[in-house]
């Protein structure tokens, strides 16, 4: 299994050093870091190689056993305060004296034991070759005891919570993230079930090099799973990113072209944040310049531009919004020439107000394409032109 536990040591670190700008900025974000940092350096403590060298180094047989586990502890320790400031804030303050007194402890009894295990010579597997020490099998029931608590009050929490959460990638990041720590208390409860057959001298179904191999399967896959769980939520949130972005994009030339007729509804103020508050801000004052320009389409003007969607859109499609484009255009075209608006019982403009946001820049989107169209520019053309009198 080393080939995997290096896989899975290089997505934590990857993890880590993403999350680590975030952790810097943003101290909600340190937990998320903590935990995948303390899970990084447990796995990497892990490598054959890094523990022997470990062990080497310091003269302490086995102590790089230890060192992951407290490290370990210590990285469950903060993805349960990530997963309850997420789940249930308002805990969030009391329980993190709990997870810390627990924590402690369980840090505590680790080393006592791991101090009391006879270790004349390094071993290669902690768990098999101390099999008849009971010191040993306490500190590896301990151990797995913590995680199973850990992971199954965790997974508890993220499936819960996972179903008030309207955000798909959200949700479903805290579903994977919740299977992943169930997994996790799977781990937990074979390693205990092993453990205790074992000192009770009771038979297992599997041989020890088998049990391992298992253990360390369900290991990895669980720290798997957390780490696809975790990244779900901000791969959303940049995929969103790059929607809005794309959208801002698409409804510029509709903004350029509304706010050079009406310049005075353009906010002053810059705004330097992310494209979803760009495209909130580009969508009011698209809005707003409507409002402005619809006074200068009588109800006339509306007719005909309908009557030149329906002519100039293909069949069965909804010509309202090619419609609005194109006297849209005419009305800019009018105030720019000084017309005088229509009276103030006219028509009133397309509402879009039972539409959601996203549905409002698709619409928009069309809205764009339809005002920079040829069949917009003829039809402006055409209403700016002298009328005759009695002509249709």
């Amino acid at each position: 299994m080393n080939t995997f536990k290096l896989v899975i040591a290089v997505l934590l670190w990857a993890v880590a050093l993403w999350r680590l700008p975030a952790a810097v900025w943003r101290p909600r974000q340190r937990s998320t870091w903590l935990a995948f940092t303390g899970l990084a350096v447990a796995t990497t403590v892990g490598i054959p190689s890094i523990a022997l060298a470990i062990d080497t180094a310091t003269g302490v047989n086995d102590l790089c056993v230890l060192i992951k586990n407290l490290i370990g502890i210590g990285a469950c320790a903060a993805v349960l305060d990530l997963v309850i400031a997420m789940a249930r804030p308002d805990l969030l303050r009391r329980s993190r004296r709990f997870v810390a007194a627990g924590s402690a402890a369980a840090m505590a009894l680790l080393t006592t034991l791991f101090f009391q295990v006879p270790r004349p010579v390094r071993v290669d597997n902690f768990y098999e070759d101390h099999a008849d020490s009971a010191a040993a099998t306490g500190y590896c029931l301990t151990f797995v005891a913590y995680l199973a608590l850990a992971t199954a009050f965790g997974s508890w929490l993220c499936l819960g919570y996972s179903r008030k959460s309207g955000r798909s990638f959200l949700r479903t990041g805290l579903q994977v993230l919740g299977v992943g720590l169930g997994i996790g208390t799977v781990y937990s409860l074979f390693r205990t079930t092993h453990l205790s057959a074992r000192l009770l001298g009771l038979p297992f179904p599997m041989t020890e090099p088998a049990a391992q191999y298992t253990a360390d399967a369900i290991e990895y896959l669980a720290i798997f799973l957390i780490i696809i769980g975790n990244s779900l939520a901000p791969l959303g949130t940049l995929m969103q990113a790059l929607r809005d972005w794309r959208s801002l994009r698409a409804v510029r030339p509709l903004w350029v072209s509304l706010t050079a007729a009406v310049p005075d509804i353009v906010l002053g103020t810059r705004v330097r944040r992310g494209p979803r508050i760009r495209l909130h801000r580009a969508v009011i004052e698209i809005r707003d310049a409507a409002l402005v320009l619809s006074p200068y389409a009588d109800a006339g003007m509306r007719e005909r531009a309908l009557a030149a969607a329906r002519e100039a859109g293909p069949a069965g499609e909804a010509p309202e919004t090619t419609a609005q484009a194109l006297w849209l255009r005419a009305a800019a075209g009018a105030r720019a020439r000084g017309a005088a608006p229509a009276p103030a019982d006219g028509p009133a403009p397309q509402s879009s107000d039972g539409l959601d946001f996203d549905a409002e820049v698709a619409r928009l989107r069309q809205l764009t394409a339809a005002y920079h169209s040829a069949a917009a520019e003829a039809f402006a053309a055409a209403e700016g032109a002298p009328r005759v009198v009695g002509s249709p």
